[in-house]
């Protein structure tokens, strides 16, 4: 269900930021051990062979304020992405810049997505978020001035709080697969909602992998 489509002429561009449980915070989670570990409530685990780190990430279902009253269930689903190349160009710097068209939510969950079999090294996809405006979370559109990106390594995963307006995942990598977490009741516009920008924002693409953590 598209809500509304911006008029984003001559908006500023925006530059990815490395992903920590810090600079994420005001939109979710992230699930880092590199970070987590140490910083968190952990605990030894098979028979001290392990470190369980305690609560990393919230999971919510808030279907039950859902309009239509239908209850959603948590799912398990799989996206195989590759880049979205149609929307990369590179710029005078040499840094790849990607063309962000469209934001969208889910209103009443959560969604964490867990990257799988990808380099830690590597630079493997990018998440881009807005707050929305202040009011009641079923009618509050986006905050274009909000925007904010962020670069993920391969060892990183990212829960989108219920509610939080995010660009669809962006690829750095060909047929990166992740296992997607989200509650869904089946009703289209209770389990996603978009709008689009036009003629979009530019995204600059920075690697943060020599950073410490």
């Amino acid at each position: 269900m598209v809500l509304k489509t911006y008029d984003t002429t001559g908006k500023k561009a925006v530059v990815t930021k490395q992903l920590t449980p810090k600079s994420f915070a005001k939109f979710g989670d992230i699930i880092s051990a590199d970070h987590q570990i140490g910083l968190k409530e952990q605990s030894s685990a098979n028979y001290g062979t392990a470190v369980k780190v305690h609560k990393v990430a919230k999971v919510i279902n808030n279907s039950s304020n859902a309009k239509s009253g239908v209850k959603a269930q948590a799912n398990w689903n799989i996206f195989r992405c590759s880049p979205p190349n149609h929307l990369f160009q590179k710029n005078s710097d040499g840094n790849i810049v990607y063309l962000s068209k469209v934001l969208e939510r889910h209103p009443y969950s959560t969604q964490t997505f867990l990257p799988m079999g990808v380099d830690k090294e590597k630079d493997a996809y990018i998440v881009i978020c807005a707050k929305s405006r202040k009011g009641i979370i079923e009618d509050s559109l986006p905050d274009p001035d909000t925007l904010e990106a962020f670069i993920c390594k391969g060892n990183q995963a990212v829960t989108y709080g219920a509610g939080t307006w995010h660009a669809p995942m962006v690829s750095l990598v060909d047929n990166l697969d992740f296992g997607v977490l989200i509650h869904e009741n089946g009703i289209a516009d209770e389990d996603c909602q978009e709008c689009y920008f036009e003629p979009g924002y530019n995204v600059v693409i920075k690697s943060h992998l020599s950073s410490k953590l």
